[in-house]
């Protein structure tokens, strides 16, 4: 029985060391075409159509529809914006000041949908916000 290991044990071995040579041999090959080349195909009006969206973006930034969620002082404005922060980490939120008060205001939705759809989820945090059309 101890011939039989012997033998097992010898012949595992043998196998590792001729794969060890393989493995090492592999290191030292060199391609052939060290630099790669991709070219797209595309259709030229795939461009227009990207330089026309982000012109959109840049355009109607300022008419979009936002969502309020507090007004009164400074430090009030600054706690809301903190906790919302906190909650809401998927959407900008920010400060301005309308005197004499401090308002937060979250998002910029493109569409009244898009922005009651978010309201309707800070409305359970925050149940007096609503919804402006700047």
């Amino acid at each position: 029985m101890r011939l039989l290991a012997r033998r097992t044990s010898i012949f595992i071995t043998i196998i590792a060391f001729s794969f060890c040579g393989v493995i090492s041999a592999q290191e030292s090959v060199k391609p052939q075409h060290p630099e790669g080349k991709v070219t797209i195909d595309q259709d030229p009006r795939i461009e227009k159509l990207i330089a026309y969206k982000s012109e959109l973006n840049k355009s109607n930034n300022d008419k979009r529809f936002r969502i309020q969620i507090y007004n009164g002082t400074l430090e009030g404005a600054e706690k809301a914006e903190r906790e919302f922060t906190k909650k809401f980490d998927d959407i900008s939120c920010n400060i301005s000041f309308e005197t004499p008060n401090y308002k937060v205001r979250v998002g910029k939705f493109r569409n009244r949908l898009e922005a009651d759809r978010y309201l309707m989820k800070v409305r359970q945090e925050y149940p007096s916000a609503f919804l402006l059309q700047p």
